[in-house]
């Protein structure tokens, strides 16, 4: 069922689908002035006025974020298959031992697929009311970036959490666990922990093709994990935090807690919701365009009014080829 950040993604930039994410976003133009969190009757007062925008929050999909391109508009990632090896034979020609077939090459290029634009349209009359001295102009500013700016990134919270949760369509039987207990249940941490580990220091810690849709011969030397608010229990914690003991593990995976991920298409059978993620630090990856976060101002005669306009542009990109397991309540 929808998750409160997917209503919130609904109401404000119209029903997306995964299939929208790898096409241009709808433009956030529906602002009007009356439904701006500036745009508040506090403005007539002579005086300082603070102003609160939307609460935003550190982004667990921050971690995936790569340096913006100088130039173009895409980003390739490739990786290299293994070679075949021979067995060796101290009287065989070196074309023999080192005549192997290439090795093979997979690529997976991300082109620009979240485009979008926050509008902030401030009237003069109360621009003059807000500002009755030069030093007042600086808060107003303030206020009006710090909304675009808050804007911008709990929109990147969600638009990351809908492209990076919302399907498991195409991932291979081994990378989808579903738990046989539930959040509250009796043996849910030592079910959950046990999860975590196998994963993250088990399977993804030698080389597998299991655990990756590209079928490639894959290990993970760095593992992310993230889990839903639910699993953020003292008995949890306390059982994670011994298992996970650098004395004892050979990967040592950050961990965060995130108020929900998207329904996800492509639910194995039995499952009910999406309550965890370990992922291969390379397997996920946010490019931002060239200028990718920029602001300007377009000044209106005809309304009396400035309106500010925060433009981002970004890549998504999920490789195929690298590790990332699904861990999901049963149904």
């Amino acid at each position: 069922m929808p998750t409160n950040t997917d209503t919130q993604f609904t109401a404000r930039f119209s029903p997306q689908t995964i299939a929208g994410m790898v096409a241009n976003q709808d433009v956030l133009a529906s602002y009007t002035p009356t439904t701006s969190p500036i745009n508040l009757g506090m403005l007539a007062d002579i005086g300082r006025a603070t102003i609160y925008a939307p609460d935003i929050q550190d982004s667990f999909y921050a971690r995936f974020m790569k340096a913006p391109l100088p130039r173009g508009d895409s980003a390739m990632t490739a990786r290299f298959g293994e070679i075949t090896s021979y067995a060796y034979d101290p009287a065989a020609p070196d074309t023999v031992l080192f005549g192997a077939a290439n090795p093979s090459m997979a690529t997976n290029v991300a082109t620009k697929n979240l485009s979008r634009q926050i509008a902030v349209e401030v009237n003069d009359y109360w621009i003059k009311q807000f500002c009755q001295t030069e030093e007042m102009i600086g808060d107003a500013m303030a206020a009006i970036m710090a909304t675009s700016n808050a804007c911008y990134r709990d929109d990147m919270w969600v638009a990351a959490k809908a492209y990076f949760s919302g399907t498991v369509s195409g991932a291979l039987a081994t990378q989808l666990y579903t738990l046989t207990d539930n959040p509250g249940s009796a043996g849910f941490a030592d079910e959950m922990v046990e999860t975590l580990w196998d994963f993250a220091e088990n399977k993804f810690a030698y080389k597998s093709t299991s655990y990756n849709s590209a079928n490639f011969n894959t290990k993970s030397n760095k593992v992310h994990i993230a889990l839903k608010k639910e699993v953020e229990f003292p008995a949890f914690k306390k059982l994670y935090s011994e298992t996970f003991n650098p004395e004892f593990i050979k990967i040592a995976p950050t961990i965060d807690y995130v108020d929900d991920f998207a329904t996800p298409a492509g639910l194995p059978a039995g499952a009910d919701e999406l309550i965890g993620i370990v992922v291969d630090e390379r397997a996920y990856s946010i490019t931002p365009m060239p200028d990718t976060l920029t602001t300007e101002a377009f000044r209106n005669p005809a309304r009396k009014s400035t309106s500010f306009f925060t433009t981002y542009e970004y890549a998504f990109q999920n490789d195929p080829f690298f590790n990332v397991a699904y861990i999901f309540t049963h149904s």
